[in-house]
């Protein structure tokens, strides 16, 4: 490290790992200024290969990864500047040889950068790199081929998913087919070596690392489809397998049975492997068939409870429910072999564990995430039930009567000593539910059953007694249960009973375990998010008697140990508030106060704000009772700002840039709420202020900014011009639109000034503006910049009229509409997308320029009106955005509260509604028809002449069913 540009960089690093926050800021400050300085990276990888501490390393080697990510090769769309060619091949050149001598910390984060650096170059533009790495997996030094396989697995991870390549990729894997043979070899140089090492555990850890590393290559590289090179090795590859399915190494067993060994690592991949195969290539596998499943089988019965082994046990049943679901499932139908799975393997798989039990009481959020939102796909017990369906769809009745018995034993245990055997009813309920689900969905819980399990006697027999129990806080596992059950079976469970059971939902919410009041309260969520035919199933009325007491559970356990942050709960807040909609009234002085009043929740978590989900949910609920409370008494605004303008403050003023983009769209909700004049306090104390660049340069700020000065310009546009304000606003709109990522945002305000500042407040400054948009076109002509310009240019002429455009346009350059007309506007717009009035905007304006455009209206722009018209058509045609309908202010579901982005979080209650800006047409094809009619009328015998001559046999059929609908003929 005697180069003194490293040593420095050295330190800075060193400095982000301080305790002391404001040093982590300096330093963090400091590389950030590096990083946009030729060489960086190099410099970055001349750290990680010094004899700098270790930790420095690595967070080099993350900052590195971090840096190489976005800089590579950067999207069209984005204001990155992309890493110089020279400096990409030096990068090149050295990161092959730091993956094969750093430690693993830094060597695993290398490893993701040298896999984003592959995607785009290779092998197409690292040629070298494939030949050099298979002639050093020769080299039979153990560390070497150790770090060549960790790069090459880093290369191919891509493959895995990818199932029928083509293009690029198709050409890579032909390319990477002359890895087969050589990897082939260095696995059985790895099993020899295996063999000959097995008292030196530190030389066979190592061995088994590599052999695993082979099988992950092995898995993608077959990822795609089956190769004839890799064909012609299977039978050899198949051999391996099963040699490591069936190895064993006492002396390797970790006394940590929670610590996955180097063995159950290589076994696990070795299934991945095979299930890959039974799933993709069933033919040329069924012959290693039979072998495979007695192993694993044999693996399944062996295993034990330890959580060390829970990527063996999941990736081994997983592949006996492939096979379950294949053409080779009469394994199975043997009574014994059904019995031994369900006694053997999906029994001991779906109790309970003492690790499932810590984590129910000590990492309740973990536990939660895994059991509801889809993780728990990797547990054994989603493993274990995804065997039982498996099973269920192929043999119903043997497997429905089979494991009801067994069901109805563990109930009796249950029922002999509750104390003692609630485990047993634990995973009676799980295997009811696995051996009931045929098919589900997130807004409706189970949608298909097995009609052989009677899903409602059940629940009155076993589930609403847990529900119903007066003692809340006892065995809560069951109660949680209880409650998984009820939301997954909430389409079969009778509305009446539902009704009946928000009573129990609400003293559950009070229960002490953190599962349990959160899975109450994502059954309230989920039970008032439910449809039937289209409609709500549950009325506001049907709410009424519990909502207060309901509320103020939920408030409640915010005050739970561990559960300040519950965000399942917090979204059962907004859920409520939603659906109760202007009816929530009379609560909103109490919810306000509770979520953001002076001792509220927002008062609480701006100080250190760590969980973003419930964070966005906090954000959505007061933006919810903002939208409900106005929608009945507009006069509500006065009070609800009284309430939320000072803690929205002191977000602003103490800087908190997680909400910052929450404030700004409140406000705007607020603002646009207003039936009067804005107060005094939103134009000289926020309006201004917000125009500093210091908000507009952080982008996720950019949306939400965007937004609340739309709404000023729709609620004060003249207070704008007036103050002399707009030149601020534009300055704004001159700094988006010259950035490739936010243009759009750009366009958006622009659009925003025409319509409500119109021409007379932005005369003055048109020529600059077009002139800034021209620049754009020329120096990065996007897809978004070419649609922003068209849509403007489109709302300008419906606003103020085709002559006053072209005039505009003109006076920067003579002829300039025409030739923007001709070389930018038609040959885009066939590749735009608009939404329905945003293709009204665009289609009128064009009918306009035809009828009322002087210029258009010569003998030498024949040619040009005809493709104008015949492009009106094709927009008409070519979208069903016409026939969408304009948006409607739908309920809340899954997709509107899709809750936080890291980039950009928009509420649903405050998003701006979409307005038809020009409401006097009420459909453009009528009027593209009745324009078309009065110019024909003024211009005999011309239209049809240029309709015949330049607009497309089958757009003429679509014109003239639009005359004929408008009753109009030309002449």
């Amino acid at each position: 490290m005697n180069e003194p540009h490293v040593k420095a960089l050295a330190d800075c690093f060193l400095q982000t790992l301080s305790p002391d926050l404001a040093k982590i800021r300096t330093a963090e400050a400091q590389l950030k200024s590096a990083s946009a300085q030729p060489g960086y990276g190099i410099t970055v990888l001349k750290l990680i290969a010094s004899e700098a501490p270790i930790e420095v390393r690595q967070a080099a080697a993350v900052n590195f990864k971090n840096h190489v990510k976005p800089r590579w090769a950067p999207h069209s769309d984005q204001d990155i500047m992309a890493l110089p060619e020279p400096e990409k091949e030096q990068i090149k050149e050295r990161i092959t040889g730091l993956m094969l001598s750093t430690p693993p910390v830094v060597r695993s984060q290398l490893s993701e950068a040298l896999s984003i650096i592959s995607e785009h170059d290779f092998p197409a533009r690292w040629q070298g790199l494939l030949p050099q790495l298979i002639d050093r997996l020769k080299s039979g030094d153990m560390k070497t081929m150790n770090g060549v396989l960790e790069t090459l697995n880093s290369i191919y991870k891509r493959y895995r998913n990818q199932l029928g390549l083509s293009g690029k990729l198709n050409e890579e894997l032909t390319y990477s087919q002359q890895l087969i043979v050589p990897l082939w070899e260095a696995l059985k140089s790895l099993s020899a070596a295996l063999q000959s090492s097995a008292g030196d555990m530190a030389r066979t850890k190592q061995t088994l690392s590599s052999i695993r590393l082979v099988c992950r290559i092995f898995y993608s590289l077959n990822s795609p489809g089956l190769t004839q090179e890799m064909e012609d090795t299977l039978k050899g590859w198949f051999a391996e397998f099963h040699t490591y399915l069936v190895y064993d190494n006492p002396a390797l067993v970790d006394k940590d049975p929670d610590k996955e060994t180097a063995v159950d690592a290589v076994k696990a991949a070795v299934c991945q492997n095979i299930n890959l195969f039974m799933e993709q290539n069933e033919e040329e596998f069924k012959e290693y068939l039979n072998t495979f499943v007695q192993d694993v089988w044999t693996l399944l019965v062996a295993v034990k409870q330890g959580s060390g082994q829970d990527n063996l046990a999941m990736n081994a049943i997983r592949f006996l429910t492939t096979v379950a679901n294949g053409v080779h499932h009469e394994l199975f139908r043997n009574e014994g072999a059904l019995k031994q799975v369900c006694e053997k393997i999906v029994i001991p798989n779906l109790t309970i564990r003492e690790d499932d039990e810590e984590m129910f009481d000590l990492n309740w959020v973990e536990y939660v995430r895994r059991d509801t939102e889809g993780s728990d796909s990797d547990t054994r017990r989603r493993a274990a039930a995804e065997l039982v369906k498996s099973l269920t769809a192929k043999f119903p009745n043997e497997v429905t009567q089979l494991f009801t018995g067994y069901i109805g034993s563990m109930l009796q245990q249950y029922a002999q000593s509750p104390e003692q055997n609630w485990k047993a009813k634990d995973c009676a309920i799980y295997l009811v539910m696995a051996l009931t689900v045929r098919g589900k969905t997130a807004a409706q819980g189970a949608t298909t059953t097995n009609q052989l399990v009677n899903v409602l006697d059940f629940f009155s027999q076993h589930v609403l007694p847990e529900l119903q129990s007066q003692k809340r806080d006892e065995r809560p596992v069951l109660k949680a249960d209880a409650l998984k059950y009820l939301t997954l079976f909430r389409s079969q469970v009778p509305k009446d009973t539902c009704m009946q059971i928000f009573q129990q939902l609400v003293v559950l919410l009070g229960s002490d375990s953190n599962v349990v009041h959160t899975y109450a309260a994502i059954a309230v969520e989920r039970l008032l998010a439910q449809k039937e035919g289209g409609q709500q199933r549950f009325q506001v009325q049907d709410l009424a008697p519990v909502l207060e007491p309901l509320l103020a559970a939920l408030f409640t356990a915010f005050s739970k140990p561990d559960s300040a942050e519950n965000e399942y709960v917090m979204r059962c807040v907004m859920r409520i508030i939603s659906f109760v909609g202007p009816e929530i009234a009379p609560a909103i002085p109490s919810c306000i106060s509770a979520l953001a009043g002076e001792q509220g929740i927002l008062m609480r978590v701006i100080k250190n704000p760590t969980q973003p989900g419930f964070n966005h949910y906090l954000f959505e609920s007061v933006s919810a009772l903002v939208k409900q409370g106005c929608a009945k008494d507009a006069g509500m605004v006065d009070k609800l700002e009284e309430m939320l303008v000072p803690p929205f403050n002191y977000v602003l003023s103490q800087d908190v840039q997680e909400f910052h983009p929450y404030v700004f769209q409140i406000f705007a909700q607020l603002i646009e709420l207003h039936p009067g004049e804005l107060p005094a306090f939103y134009m000289s104390s926020l309006f201004q202020p917000l125009l500093a660049p210091m908000f507009w340069e952080r982008a996720g700020n950019v949306p939400a900014l965007s937004r609340l000065m739309q709404a000023y310009l729709k609620k004060a546009g003249p207070q704008i011009v007036a103050g002399n304000q707009l030149p601020g606003l534009l300055g704004v709109f001159q700094k988006l639109i010259a950035s490739k990522a936010l243009d759009h945002e750009g366009y958006k305000l622009l659009d925003s000034m025409m319509e409500h500042v119109r021409f007379k407040g932005l005369q003055q400054y048109l020529p600059t503006i077009w002139q800034l948009m021209l620049t754009r076109l020329q120096t990065a002509k996007t897809p978004k910049a070419i649609r922003g310009f068209i849509y403007f240019t489109s709302l300008f002429i419906d606003k103020e009229g085709a002559p006053q455009v072209q005039q505009s346009l003109d006076a920067v350059q003579p002829n300039l509409f025409t030739v923007l007309l001709e070389q930018i506007w038609l040959p885009n717009l066939p590749s735009m997308h608009f939404r329905h009035t945003d293709q009204k905007v665009v289609a009128v304006a064009m009918t306009k320029a035809m009828v009322d455009c002087p210029s258009l209206q010569t003998a030498t722009a024949a040619t040009l009106w005809g493709k104008v018209l015949s492009a009106t058509v094709s927009l008409l045609e070519g979208d069903e955005g016409l026939q969408n309908g304009t948006a409607q202010d739908g309920d809340p579901d899954e997709g509107e509260y899709a809750g936080y982005s890291a980039s950009f979080a928009p509420l649903h209650n405050a998003a701006l509604a979409e307005q038809d800006v020009l409401p006097e047409v009420q459909d453009a094809k009528l009027y593209l028809a009745s324009s078309l009619g009065s110019f024909s009328r003024a211009h005999t015998g011309q239209v049809p002449s240029l309709i015949a001559q330049y607009v497309p046999a089958d757009s003429q059929i679509k014109l003239q069913g639009y005359l004929t609908t408008a009753q109009v003929s030309l002449g």
